[in-house]
């Protein structure tokens, strides 16, 4: 375990780096160090913005022997607390190894960690080809953190998530050795680069990522469902995958987060709404998709319908959806935001459950998510931000994390653990199932320098 440290010399590690200015330890103006997209906030001790492999060997080593923790970040955009430091740790920012080799025989693409998920997509579009993992931030988030949270994205349903994308790693483990996996270097035995996904930065450093990339594919219809309730919407939701529809996009949102949405900037004929659907059916079978799936919103009460092929008019529609978050931050004094996956069949007993909360709360509770694979997101939101509002979104969030596990669900469904779910863990896993990561992160990391806090609290065993 590291012991925190509250003065170091960190003279020797500076000047082993590729440039003494990447380390700072005067943290004036790098406030967004201290956290990441959630309320939660550290006091790290010093900040390095590696560039190479090497910088982040070398910052390992140095750490090691000083005893100190070291928290891995990407762009911050994290919703777990993920990359929050722990007290007097070192945060090491990958965002500047940014390298990008795109070999179009392979269908591969060699990046650093700290590369924007957009700028790979752009790339790689250029030549005909695409990354198809696309998170709500991909326009700020990295590489890096997709493959740290394994990010999914509205597209998830049909294409996957990160993890169905990555074919290489290649890390920097506790005791300064690099780990090279997949394209990479190892080929066979046991899949170890595959731990390191969705791990958090607690085994490993990543430094070098190879992504699978596939054929570029173009865009179908967009449909808007308006419903008067989030029931009817989820067994929409159900109906659809019942169906063996495999679309590009099934968006939900429910009719609080349209409203949310809608203040910020608003999108004209969506007021009043109890929840919508927007989904995007693939081009080669629009005509068929679409008379499948208005057949079965009207089945299940659907309140208005629109259909846009055009996709420069459909983005328009998409706004109400990608708005959402922004929407969130710029109102809200405090908020928490949730994900958790339930099966299909149960989508709309959650999103009933949801509503419910919102119904009977003194906060603003909405929701929305990757319907298509059960993946829901919910923010509790308080617009004061007393004492009291902030104690109801922890018993809200309780109460969802109890539920969701009921309805046979799992805790997060892309956000990951980090230090806002980690509490709940134990009522997903079992005493076997705990002891065994346990041992995982003993293995990676004996002495609990990387990203110590995250995922398991330090005083676990």
């Amino acid at each position: 375990m590291a012991t925190r440290t509250t003065s170091v010399d960190f003279e020797p590690l500076r000047n082993r780096l590729s440039s003494p200015t990447l380390l700072q330890t005067d943290l004036t103006g790098l406030d967004k160090y201290l956290k990441d997209a959630t309320e939660y906030a550290g006091q790290p001790t010093a900040v390095l913005f590696a560039e190479n492999t090497d910088d982040v060997v070398e910052a390992v080593r140095f750490c090691r022997g000083q005893h100190i923790a070291i928290v891995p970040r990407g762009a911050g955009t994290g919703l777990s607390g993920g990359c929050v430091p722990s007290s007097n740790a070192l945060v090491l920012s990958t965002e500047r190894i940014r390298h990008l080799e795109i070999r179009e025989v392979e269908s591969v693409a060699h990046c650093g960690p700290g590369l924007i998920t957009k700028e790979l997509q752009d790339a790689v579009a250029k030549v005909g080809l695409a990354y198809p993992p696309d998170p709500a931030s991909l326009a700020e988030s990295t590489i890096g953190g997709n493959v740290a949270e394994n990010a999914g994205g509205l597209r998830c349903k049909r294409f996957g998530v990160t993890k169905d994308y990555v074919v290489g790693l290649a890390a920097v483990l506790a005791d300064g050795s690099v780990l090279k996996t997949g394209a990479f270097g190892q080929r066979g035995g046991f899949g170890v680069g595959d731990l390191l996904i969705a791990s958090e930065g607690t085994l490993g450093i990543i430094t070098d990522i190879a992504v699978r990339l596939v054929p570029l594919t173009s865009r179908g219809t967009t449909i808007l469902a308006a419903f008067d309730s989030p029931a009817d919407a989820g067994r929409t939701v159900a109906e659809i995958t019942a169906s063996g529809l495999i679309l590009n996009v099934l968006e939900f949102l429910d009719g609080d987060a349209v409203d949310c949405s809608n203040e910020y900037e608003k999108t004209e004929g969506l007021e009043r709404v109890g929840a919508l659907l927007l989904i995007e059916t693939t081009d080669e079978d629009r005509e068929k998709q679409t008379c499948v799936i208005r057949q079965i919103c009207e089945k299940n009460r659907c309140s208005s319908l629109r259909l846009e092929p055009d996709v420069d008019k459909a983005e328009a529609l998409w706004k109400v959806r990608r708005n959402l978050s922004k929407a969130v931050r710029d109102k809200a004094k405090a908020y928490i935001s949730e994900d958790v996956a339930v099966p299909n069949t149960r989508f709309a007993e959650l999103v009933s459950f949801v509503a419910e909360m919102r119904r009977t709360s003194r906060i603003r509770v909405n929701s929305f998510g990757h319907a298509g694979d059960g993946n829901l997101h919910v923010y509790f939101v308080s617009n004061s931000g007393s004492v009291a509002e902030q104690q109801e979104i922890k018993a809200g969030v309780t109460r969802l994390m109890h539920k969701t596990l009921e309805l046979g669900g799992t805790l997060t469904g892309e956000h990951g653990i980090g230090l806002a779910k980690r509490e709940y863990l134990a009522l997903e896993f079992d005493h076997p199932t705990l002891d065994l990561m346990h041992r995982v992160k003993a293995v990676f990391d004996p002495e609990r320098i990387l990203n110590p806090d995250k995922i398991f609290p330090t005083h676990e065993k």
